[in-house]
């Protein structure tokens, strides 16, 4: 696994609050904050509410994109930190797999614990087709996504 695979998967892993961009009905494009959780394997998960316009916007037109930021260290400013640009489609899971993506996001979100329950949230994840990495400044690539997705112990 070459390091900036490694640095974006270690980012998504740790990251809690990512930015979550959709398109709505008329075609404008419509960006949130949403908590976010790393399945094990790179992939976001999510617990999204009926009732947001985010989720009706997947609903209607599955693919979108989540931005992940590194806290801004350093004298560089915000343009020379980590980010990660993860676009695909979301699939709303259910059964085994929304029970399982539950209690890793809980694990990540304890405070969830109030709403996971409740009808109206959903589990989802983000099945990535694109990862743009930027290591800071000028420092910029699309990753392989078998490379990024890799979980072979020898690749870590």
């Amino acid at each position: 696994m070459s390091q900036a695979s490694e640095d974006a998967r270690a980012l998504v892993a740790r990251t809690k609050l990512a930015t979550l961009a959709t398109i709505s009905d008329d075609g404008s494009p419509l960006a949130t904050l949403v908590a976010t959780a790393d399945d094990g394997t790179g992939r976001p998960l999510f617990l999204v509410s009926g009732l947001s316009e985010h989720t009706r916007n997947l609903r209607a037109r599955p693919r979108a994109s989540v931005l992940f930021v590194d806290e801004v260290r350093g004298e560089g400013g915000p343009m020379d930190g980590l980010r990660v640009t993860l676009t695909g489609e979301f699939q709303f899971l259910s059964d085994d797999e929304a029970t399982s993506a539950k209690a890793t996001f809980l694990a990540h979100h304890p405070d969830a614990e109030r709403y996971v329950a409740l009808p109206d949230f959903t589990a989802a994840r983000l099945e990535i087709e694109t990862v743009r990495y930027v290591g800071g400044f000028a420092r910029a690539a699309t990753l392989r996504l078998s490379e990024y997705l890799s979980d072979r112990k020898e690749d870590r």
